[in-house]
């Protein structure tokens, strides 16, 4: 068996910062076109996640004003989605800050000041998004799912907000609906209703290192997009899952462990163990990382080996539905 065989589906999140500071080493991998970063940040296309038709973002927001500089608004042929979230590790429902996002040719303006994930169907333009108010001394963070290899924005540069009228009000979902562990407890009724693929096995139980809060997006969710998307904090040692093994989806994958220290975006603050493929080969992440895992690639368990601070996870899967099949 050839050791390693897994190791290139780990993609360490410092080889990919796009922040300003790092953009003076001249040594980012930037995927697409967009302003001087100002704050820490991280994005990967298609070509760094083993040919996904996938690209991802993940930034910290500190400062107050436009995110683009005056940019906005822009428009692209793929649908997006931005999920809000919160740096406060003890409620996954708390943002910490008032967002207003445009939308539409008429750049309808929304604000919200809760954990929101923004449905943005291909073809509607969009921005500028602008950082209101901040009341977390930590700031907040944005996860944004790209539903292509590539981005390739077209911007208008003609910033002029309008009123909301309630024609895009549909595509702003905050989370606490959407929340299906809360204090370690595991919200079933999250489930009901669903199809048995889309179900937890009868013998799936939280383990010890599991999410304290955890919120989880279907597609039927996010406007009828091929993706689900979930945001959680871990703050415990130990398996995450138990009653089950390793498991395959129908549909390719990332998972991504990250910190939710604004002030240092390569510090994760635990130690986890993964394992990959059917040969159960074991990884140690100790920083923040994603691992892409196509579809039909065992994966699984989970195990948080120690934990210093808790730290965030997010996991992106290419189907409307979260259908796995458990395999030992």
């Amino acid at each position: 068996m050839a050791a390693n065989k897994y190791a290139h589906l780990i993609k360490p999140l410092s080889e990919h910062r796009l922040d300003k500071a790092k953009k003076k080493t001249g040594k980012p991998k930037v995927f697409f076109t967009l302003p001087e970063y100002d704050e820490q940040s991280a994005g990967m296309g298609g070509k760094d996640l083993e040919g996904l038709n996938l690209s991802l973002h993940y930034r910290f927001k500190t400062k107050l004003g436009d995110w683009h500089n005056g940019r906005d608004p822009h428009v692209h042929p793929y649908p997006e989605v931005q999920y809000f979230v919160g740096l406060d590790t003890a409620n996954v429902n708390y943002l910490g800050a008032e967002v207003e996002v445009c939308l539409g040719e008429e750049q309808e303006a929304y604000t919200f000041a809760e954990p929101t994930a923004v449905v943005i169907p291909a073809g509607v333009p969009h921005g500028p998004i602008t950082t209101k108010r901040i009341y977390s001394p930590k700031g907040y963070g944005c996860v944004t799912a790209i539903l292509a290899a590539d981005s390739k924005p077209q911007w208008f540069n003609d910033s002029h907000p309008s009123p909301s009228k309630g024609k895009y009000a549909h595509l702003l979902k905050p989370f606490k609906p959407h929340t299906i562990t809360e204090r370690g407890k595991l919200n079933l009724n999250r489930f009901a209703g669903l199809k048995p693929a889309d179900s937890p096995p009868s013998s799936f139980k939280l383990g010890p290192g599991n999410a304290d809060h955890l919120a989880w997006f279907f597609g039927d969710e996010l406007e009828g997009l091929n993706v689900n998307m979930d945001w959680g904090f871990f703050s415990k040692p130990g398996l995450w899952h138990r009653g089950v093994g390793a498991h395959t989806h129908p549909a390719d994958e990332v998972l991504c462990f990250v910190g939710v220290d604004p002030a240092d975006m390569n510090y994760l603050g635990a130690e986890i163990e993964i394992d990959l493929g059917k040969e159960h080969e074991r990884y140690i992440i100790n920083k923040p990382a994603v691992v892409v895992v196509p579809a039909g690639t065992p994966h699984c368990p989970i195990v948080t080996r120690w934990v210093d601070k808790p730290f965030g996870f997010f996991s992106i899967n290419l189907a409307g539905k979260s259908e796995s099949t458990f395999i030992d």
